[in-house]
């Protein structure tokens, strides 16, 4: 019992830290800012700030019956849709579209005009493999590997985070599991369709849809990463697959794909290469071009590899069979494992998501998804290693996927894969999450 009450003051005292700077940084610089962080007053310009009263992992009487859930301490939320229904907009309508049932990996791309964001999210329905087409939102390509109901959907939000509509972007593919964002603002969406499985980009501003080049083969793809701080090369990009001998691909772009102008082009040329992670049993690891290597590696140490994130050149990456989080130093050699096994956290850890501060300062925090069974939660692990429960799906029985944060950081998006239910979470308090406006990614 003291080990949990000790784990639990850790968390808040991490997020009370985290909330602190984030006020330091909304003061300008030429003010007179006081900042009493010894009894938790803050003053700016004489004017009190709003009182941090959201504490992730405090589940006491946070049971909402009208939910289904249990949030934690100072968080609050809505259910946004349900799968097979018309989504209900802000202005009292609904889209002329039913949302996507299986709702399955998800991000948030801001709207080019600036004025509200879109919550991009993959419909992970299987389907028999026969040739056909699939259709991109204002656009159709010739796709020969499959026909399905799969595909992408996107909700639009309005500045304010209203609803204000919904549009089916990516049809006719089946199994899109996971994903993960470009640096150029698209989504990647991942097939878990074994021979057939591929990835295809989407851009919801544009309607712009592609089968990519990002792999080298059909699979069971599960999600996608990328580092763009390699002094060696302009960007590399890593996908995972959720086979028990899936190999961890790095992809390298041909040199010429980053000079064309067009963004759209990097993962769509032809040139690339392919490598595959091989960890070593002394902590070391090293990118083969042997599939072969890569393949025995994953069935070593990371079979069935789940959601995977880059910041800072760590590499972070779950294992769903041996339920471990494994990070990788991309500006080294070195790489290390750590147990999820921890807390509630007792079923198979899923995407991966990560909140981090603006500073890169110690108050990042790992959001996790459980993938089925009952009480199918998001966990999250902060920076000391420990663990907690931001929300529980107390009524639920069903894996939660989907998470992302809105580009402001005001918002949580979160989905109950079946009956395909998003919900949104804000604080009481009016912060946003983790403290930051900035350095959102989900993957």
């Amino acid at each position: 019992m003291m080990k949990r009450i000790l784990a639990v003051c850790t968390v808040l005292s991490l997020q009370a830290e985290a909330d602190m700077n984030h006020l330091r940084r909304l003061a300008p610089a030429s003010e007179n800012v006081a900042l009493c962080t010894d009894n938790c007053e803050t003053i700016v310009n004489s004017r009190q700030l709003p009182e941090v009263t959201y504490f992730p992992g405090d589940l006491t009487g946070g049971y909402r019956a009208d939910l289904g859930l249990t949030l934690s301490k100072g968080l609050n939320g809505k259910r946004l849709t349900t799968g097979d229904k018309a989504v209900v907009l802000a202005n009292g309508g609904v889209s002329s579209q039913l949302f996507h049932t299986h709702a399955d990996g998800a991000c948030t791309i801001p709207k080019s005009n600036g004025d509200g964001w879109y919550y991009v999210s993959n419909s992970e329905v299987r389907d028999e493999v026969v040739a056909s087409s699939f259709t991109c939102g204002r656009r159709r390509q010739s796709n020969s590997e499959g026909i399905g109901n799969g595909g992408v959907g996107a909700i639009e939000f309005n500045a304010a985070g209203e609803v204000i509509g919904y549009e089916r972007l990516l049809t006719r593919t089946s199994a899109n599991c996971g994903g993960g964002l470009t640096y150029w603002g698209t989504w990647v969406s991942c097939e878990e369709n074994d021979q057939s499985g591929r990835l295809y980009e989407v851009d919801p501003n544009t309607g712009y849809t592609q089968r990519i080049q990002a792999v080298d083969r059909g699979g069971n793809y599960e999600s996608f990463a990328y580092d763009n701080q390699d002094p060696n090369v302009p960007a590399r990009f890593f996908v995972t697959e959720d086979i028990a001998n899936g190999a961890l691909i790095r992809y390298t772009p041909a040199a010429n794909a980053f000079t064309t102008g067009n963004n759209y082009d990097i993962l769509n040329s032809p040139g690339g290469t392919f490598e595959y992670l091989v960890l070593n049993d002394n902590g070391t690891y090293s990118w083969s071009t042997d599939r072969g290597a890569g393949e025995q590696s994953a069935a070593r140490y990371f079979p069935n590899t789940e959601g995977i994130d880059v910041f800072n050149r760590q590499m972070f990456f779950v294992s769903k069979a041996t339920r471990n989080l494994i990070q990788v130093d991309l500006s080294g050699d070195t790489f290390s494992i750590t147990s999820t096994l921890s807390g509630q956290f007792n079923l198979y850890p899923d995407q991966l998501g990560r909140i981090l501060e603006s500073s890169g300062g110690n108050n990042d925090v790992l959001y996790f998804c459980e993938d089925g069974g009952s009480n199918s939660d998001i966990h999250g692990r902060d920076a000391s290693g420990k663990y907690f429960t931001i929300v529980e799906g107390t009524d639920f029985d069903t894996e939660t996927t989907g998470l992302a944060f809105s580009p402001n950081a005001m918002f949580m998006y979160v989905a109950f894969q079946d009956p395909s239910a998003i919900f949104a979470f804000w604080r009481d308090d009016g912060l946003p999450f983790s403290g930051t406006v900035a350095g959102i990614k989900y993957h």
